[in-house]
């Protein structure tokens, strides 16, 4: 499992040329990284008095944040399972395995959107009620979020273009079209208010 080996082994077995880890196991990884920035933020605020009337409010978010960072963790090594399955299941030719196969991997890539949208929604709170000497933080944990979105969508789009069940994809599709507009709101609303404060 890539979350108990060194960052070295990753990073130098995602370049090589072998078909795992990819795309979407380097989006858990943003995805993490991101969600690890802010929760150092809530750590330097947390237990500082200038911030003692925010302390339950950060420590809700600090909670928040240690759960999505968890579930980031475990989709890096899930993504890879997924993306071997595929291959396995184009191998087979069977249109069954091969969309079971892609939901699955869907599935996991989708996952990825959501935990980076409500990484997003709590990096809102941040500027105004995080530690100002860490304001940098909050904004680079939201960039890294924004780009794990908009990894994990890329290959949502990717996995819903190889189906063949209509069915499934007509019904997936405008909830990916929610999860897109509500992550860009976020977005753009976390970096505003992060200019504001560092002016």
């Amino acid at each position: 499992m890539y979350i108990n080996d060194s960052m070295k082994k990753y990073i130098s077995d995602l370049a090589s040329r072998q078909p795992t880890p990819g795309g979407g196991s380097a989006a858990a990884v943003c995805g993490a990284v991101g969600t690890a920035l802010l929760e150092m933020v809530c750590n330097f605020t947390a237990g500082n008095k200038k911030y003692a009337g925010l302390e339950q409010d950060i420590k809700g978010y600090l909670s928040l944040l240690t759960s999505i960072q968890h579930g980031f963790e475990s989709l890096i090594d899930e993504d890879v399972k997924a993306y071997s399955a595929i291959r396995d299941a184009f191998k087979s030719k069977d249109k069954k395995i091969i969309d079971n196969a892609l939901k699955q991997g869907y599935a996991i890539c989708l996952k990825i959107c959501v935990l980076s949208k409500d990484g997003l929604n709590i990096a809102l709170e941040l500027p105004e009620k995080g530690n100002v000497n860490l304001i940098t933080d909050v904004g680079c944990g939201a960039e890294l979020l924004n780009a794990s979105f908009n990894s994990g969508v890329f290959n949502c789009d990717i996995d819903l273009k190889g189906m063949e069940d209509i069915d499934f994809t007509g019904k997936q599709r405008p909830v990916l079209d929610a999860l897109k507009r509500e992550a860009e709101g976020l977005y753009k609303a976390v970096i505003a208010k992060t200019k504001e404060r560092i002016k």
